[in-house]
């Protein structure tokens, strides 16, 4: 499936600093009840993405002829793995956060939805996620929380619903991560290698997810 073609006067762009305001309630809009979203902190997430080490992205979308800002999404590392409980003090903590990424508000306002933005933005994620510069391995994985009506949005893009969450072999044993309740995953291979079987565990049926870590787990 090939990137959608921007509607004209449609720019994506990388984000800076001074588009920190207009950005907020943009990606507010992809949250809007959740007061602890990552909009809080956009400022901080912004300059993470400006550092070619962090695998953090953040873009914009803007409409030329006025300058507003009308779209946007952040891509960020899987940062629960830091404070997994059967990752604390493991090296895997910190390469597990890395090869798997969040699609993290992903939002376009009302007039310009239904153009292919949002799924042009994805395409971003996609490709800023999977790759990285000075040789380093980008993630094996994207995954994207969302809202059960939007299982076709990421359906069409070659996403797999897994409505429990996702594991992931270590050596230490297989760890889980899920959704808040009423929401859903939708994850994505970004790499060849990378293996998804739906399974059923103690946490529900949730999708296994083999080829994450550079080793094998045993």
């Amino acid at each position: 499936m090939g990137v959608p073609v921007l509607p004209d006067g449609i720019v994506i762009r990388d984000a800076t600093q001074t588009d920190a305001a207009g950005l907020e309630p943009v990606v507010r809009l992809a949250d809007p009840d959740n007061p602890n979203g990552s909009w809080r902190g956009l400022p901080s997430v912004i300059d993470q993405s400006l550092d070619p080490e962090k695998p953090t992205y953040a873009r914009v979308v803007e409409e030329t002829s006025s300058g507003a800002l009308v779209g946007g999404m952040l891509t960020l590392p899987a940062t629960w793995a830091l404070t997994h409980p059967m990752l604390m003090g493991s090296p895997n903590a910190l390469t597990i956060a890395g090869l798997v990424a969040s699609l993290d508000s992903l939002a376009v306002v009302d007039q310009w939805r239904g153009k292919g933005i949002a799924r042009a933005l994805v395409a971003e994620a996609e490709k800023a996620a999977g790759s990285h510069p000075a040789g380093k391995l980008g993630a094996a994985v994207l995954y994207a929380t969302h809202e059960p009506e939007l299982t076709d949005f990421y359906a069409g893009l070659r996403f797999t619903l897994s409505p429990n969450g996702i594991g992931i072999p270590t050596p230490t044993g297989l760890i889980y991560y899920g959704p808040s309740k009423g929401y859903r995953f939708s994850v994505k291979p970004l790499r060849t290698g990378v293996q998804m079987e739906p399974m059923a565990t103690p946490y529900g049926r949730q999708l296994v997810i083999r080829g994450v870590l550079p080793v094998p787990a045993r």
